[in-house]
């Protein structure tokens, strides 16, 4: 009996020896109260305790868990029937009016064999999203405590509402311990872990106010104290403020200055929770608390799988990607295959990994199959956690796709119980795989584009491989499941954020249904002042790259970012994918796109190579030239200055987009660029020889430079014509057989011919009349543009509303309200061939080709000449095959890669020699001027920004050129 109560007396009250420091870890904890308390006795573990013992022991344990739970005479009667049911007599005291209650216990008389149960077991909650198993407060060694605040432990244990224990607060707060404080807190954090107004609410409870800043003021005392508080209560008092959004840094810092001095006496449970409560409140720990924490890592063997969740989870929270700590929990991860492992652990795994992109293929292989294996356990938030890594891990790892194929089933069985967060997020998830997927495969095929988004193909149309109709009908059943789940609980249950994910991965699976994209547009157009600008910017690309054009929606979002003034806040990122953006849904926003022109302009060096190609391309097809020139100038210059950051499409597209945005403004940052050495070795694909062939065409029709004595010219010149010959769209054939029956002398998709006294314009036109010097373009839809602010204006003075759809049919409303421009590539083709002597008619995809015919007949006649070119035999080309407008709007199509050898830079004509050494000198002069102007403070003072100064430079370049081609000639 004595022993039985000895054993009581230190599970229950903790050590009775003096306060001494706490010893080294030597062993596990042992199991404690989920619910963050001491665990008070439980009935089970009275029973093994009082089974061993005789009569008289077993009333000792009994009677002194009732004296000191401070139990009344309700209390003691129902802890009486508990232990009836366990098989036990209970009889009361003589002495009614006793503190305590005397039991008398004594075994069945049907067998002496003891009672066989287990501790109670206290289930970690899996409902939360991102969190992994919440270890709760328990003490190792504590000093001696007093009795009030063993009453106290046991009563707050005893209480499930944190108003409840706010109550004990207020009444007994002067004789709480620090673990009856942690305790306190642990109770509110576990109320409000799911529940943010409840979080609020206790914040602004004042007693929570003085219950935190007690416990704060004698956790800071007692650290100071070298073993006066335990490392559990630390840990516990932390997690709680993380839960609760209490970020004190004093605090914080002070417990992370503790753990890094003595970590070794910090039990495995207090590191991880301690990780885990850093993780959450978000400060990041000093270099050598990591390596104290690696140091016990690699020094212990008693880390289980949950402390190590807690731990890789807090770092991922921190953003702490440490290779030491990784390779630890790696190498346990690949040891123990996480048999023992509980789903939740799991999922916080595969979502820690996955945030911290830490793509260790033995590792997530495990994951992986536990996942599936454990996945019948799996709550909707844990299926979202681990289909988050999986999705982002496609890009390296092809077994992801195989773990995320097995999960669908069971997901599309169960979406009704996903919340409409977990929906959104699984939903995402499995549209960043399919976009990752592919990517992957196109990588191995050698045929991967540099930039995510083919820049100048056509978004819309058949971009997604088939019409609408045949879309839906082939739909994989995941996505029809999705979108039926998100109409069955309706569209407007959702947040914007929540919607704005499902429609992004649906872009990003190429799905495309008309009747969900009108929903979710007018749900945006109405709900604008929700989103948060990474989300407009997001929405707009996204209804883009779907070829759904919804012109309120669209106004609506640029309302709000002007209001909210959000091109000043936006990173490069965000300003790069809102003007591709606009541009892929052929919409010109003038003011927004020249500020946009500006923020690159002060912040060029914040740009990446692909960020800066996204703006120049976007503000080359709207043909969004009011800040051109300083836009050119600016990213010419750094791709001249450091090449290597850019790659190889991404240059082209610079190129091409400084050719028609600016002409020769910049041709000498540009020829410093082609004249480099290794420029030429670059492995460029067809689009980009095409792109590159532009600048040579405007530096001869513009400049007047014989490009054709330039290295690099023949080569995209080739390309150049073997490219485009291989389109020509049906209006523009019906116009040619129409001039053919009119018996007017033509020339069909061919090379512009050369004037006499004119250079040659170097371009593909789809009719020429050389007798009429007349020039006929054709221009679909594709090479329109619609001015977003004449167009509002005139449907608000009219009251008139516009159908959404493909941006063709949109535009073709347009066009009954305002004049639509043309895009950045037909307005360049126009500016040579008038250069070179021409005139150009544009002819309409809506106009009417006998119309235009019959008034050239008109015009031959009235010049009276006889004279006649010739047109060639065959007006049509290859390109018969091809029907409607499916030409990209940079008129250059994909063909097999020509077998044409690369420029060599041993055979240089005189002219280049000449050239490059004018070029050399032409830079040191712009150089020394540059810094003329930059070394006077009074200079330097008249410009108002970094675009005015721009512009100063741009006439300095054009000045030094202008002279530099003037000594070539």
């Amino acid at each position: 009996g004595r022993g039985a109560a000895s054993a009581f007396q230190a599970h229950f009250f903790g050590s009775s020896s003096p306060s001494q420091p706490p010893k080294p870890w030597r062993r596990p904890p042992e199991r404690v109260n989920a619910a963050g308390a001491e665990a008070p006795l439980s009935m089970a573990v009275l029973a093994r305790l009082c089974s061993g013992s005789s009569a008289s022991g077993a009333a000792s344990i009994v009677a002194a868990a009732a004296l000191l739970s401070g139990a009344s005479r309700l209390y003691a009667r129902r802890r009486s029937q508990e232990w009836r049911q366990l098989g036990w007599r209970v009889c009361a005291p003589a002495d009614e009016s006793s503190q305590g209650v005397c039991l008398r216990a004594a075994r069945r008389r049907n067998g002496d064999a003891e009672v066989d149960m287990a501790p109670e077991e206290y289930p970690i909650s899996k409902e939360q999203l991102g969190a992994p198993p919440d270890i709760s407060f328990m003490i190792e060694e504590v000093p001696a405590r007093s009795s009030s605040s063993l009453i106290i432990q046991h009563r707050l244990g005893a209480e499930s509402q944190y108003q409840a224990v706010l109550k004990l607060v207020e009444e007994y707060l002067p004789k709480f311990d620090i673990y009856n404080m942690a305790t306190a807190l642990h109770k509110c954090a576990l109320s409000a872990r799911d529940d943010d107004l409840v979080a609020r609410q206790i914040q602004s409870d004042p007693n929570f106010v003085t219950l935190f800043s007690t416990t704060k003021k004698k956790a800071l005392a007692s650290m100071k104290e070298a073993g006066q508080m335990d490392s559990v209560t630390l840990g516990t008092v932390l997690w709680a403020c993380a839960r609760l959004s209490i970020f004190d840094s004093e605090l914080t810092s002070a417990v992370a200055a503790d753990a890094t001095q003595r970590m070794h006496y910090y039990s495995p449970q207090a590191i991880g929770l301690l990780l885990f409560a850093l993780g959450y409140s978000g400060v990041r720990p000093r270099p050598t608390f990591i390596q104290s924490l690696v140091t016990e890592l690699r020094g212990r063997s008693d880390f289980d799988d949950g402390v190590l969740t807690l731990i890789v989870y807090g770092c991922m929270r921190l953003g702490i990607r440490d290779e030491r700590i990784m390779r630890v929990v790696s190498d346990h991860i690949t040891r123990t295959r996480l048999e023992e492992c509980e789903p939740l652990n799991i999922a916080s795994l595969c979502y820690a990994y996955g945030k911290l992109e830490y793509w260790d293929k033995r590792v997530l292989s495990v994951l992986g199959q536990r996942a599936v294996q454990v996945m019948d356990d799996y709550s909707p938030q844990m299926f979202s956690m681990t289909a988050l890594c999986f999705g982002a891990a496609a890009a390296y790892l092809e077994d992801s796709e195989d773990a995320m194929e097995k999960m669908k089933s069971a997901i599309e069985e169960r979406l009704p119980e996903f919340s409409q967060r977990d929906l959104s997020t699984i939903t995402f998830a499995y549209g960043k795989l399919s976009l990752l997927s592919r990517e992957r495969k196109m990588s191995l095929e050698g045929g991967l584009e540099e930039l995510e988004t083919n820049f100048g193909r056509s978004s819309w149309g058949n971009s997604f491989g088939g019409s609408d109709k045949q879309i839906l009908e082939q739909e994989d059943p995941f996505i029809r499941a999705i979108k039926d789940e998100v109409i069955r609980r309706d569209h407007e249950s959702f947040t914007m954020q929540e919607l704005n994910l499902i429609v992004y991965a649906l872009m990003r699976m190429e799905h495309r249904d008309p009747a969900f994209l009108e929903i979710s547009a007018r749900l945006f157009q109405q709900n604008a002042a929700e989103l948060m600008s990474i989300e407009i910017v997001n929405v707009l690309y996204c209804f883009g790259r779907c070829s759904f054009l919804h012109i309120g929606l669209v106004q609506a979002m640029i309302d709000e970012v002007k209001r909210r003034n959000l091109l000043e806040e936006m990173d490069p990122l965000q300003l790069a994918t809102l003007a591709y953006a606009l541009a892929i849904n052929q919409v010109r926003q003038e003011d927004v796109m020249d500020a946009i022109a500006a923020q690159m302009c002060e912040k060029v060096r914040e740009f990446s190579g692909q960020q800066l190609s996204m703006v120049m391309w976007s503000m080359a097809f709207l043909n969004c030239r009011n800040n051109a020139e300083a836009m050119v100038s600016v990213a010419t210059e750094e791709l001249a200055k450091n090449p290597t950051a850019f790659g190889n499409t991404s240059m082209s597209i610079i190129l091409w987009a400084s050719a028609v945005l600016a002409g020769p403004s910049s041709a000498l940052w540009i020829m410093k660029l082609m004249f480099q050495t290794k420029f030429w070795d670059l492995d460029f694909k067809n689009r980009a020889y095409c792109m590159i062939y532009s600048v040579f065409a405007s530096l001869h029709a513009e400049l007047g430079l014989p490009v054709e004595d330039l290295t690099g010219h023949y080569i995209c010149k080739r390309v150049y014509e073997e490219t485009t010959n291989m389109y020509m769209g049906t209006q523009h054939r019906q116009l040619s057989d129409r001039l053919r029956i009119q018996k007017i002398p033509h020339q069909a998709n061919a090379m512009a011919p050369v004037l006499e006294g004119y250079p040659e314009a170097g371009v593909r036109v789809d009719v020429a009349i050389p007798k009429l010097k007349l020039i006929i373009e054709v221009e679909g839809p594709r090479r329109n543009t619609i001015p977003l602010d004449k167009l509002t204006d005139k449907l608000s003075e009219e009251k008139q509303t516009m159908q959404s759809g493909e941006p063709g049919d949109v535009i073709s409303q347009a066009r009954e309200y305002v004049e639509c421009g043309l895009s950045g590539s037909a307005a360049f083709k126009r500016r040579l061939l008038r250069k070179c002597g021409w005139r150009v008619v544009t002819v309409s995809f809506d106009e009417s080709e006998e119309y235009i015919a019959d008034a050239l007949k008109k015009m031959i006649d009235k010049d009276g000449s006889d004279d006649e070119v010739a047109a060639p035999e065959n007006t049509m080309t290859t390109a018969e095959a091809f029907a409607g407008y499916d030409m990209p709007p940079d008129e250059f199509q994909d063909i097999e890669q020509l077998d044409i050898p690369k420029p060599n830079l041993s055979e240089l004509s005189e002219y280049e020699q000449k050239l490059r050494k004018r070029l050399v000198e032409a830079m040191k002069d712009l150089k020394q001027r540059i810094a003329e102007e930059r070394g006077d403070a009074a200079g330097t003072v008249a410009y108002a920004s970094h675009l005015d100064y721009r512009k100063w430079q741009v006439n300095l370049e054009k000045s030094i050129l202008k002279d530099m081609v003037a000594e070539m000639v």
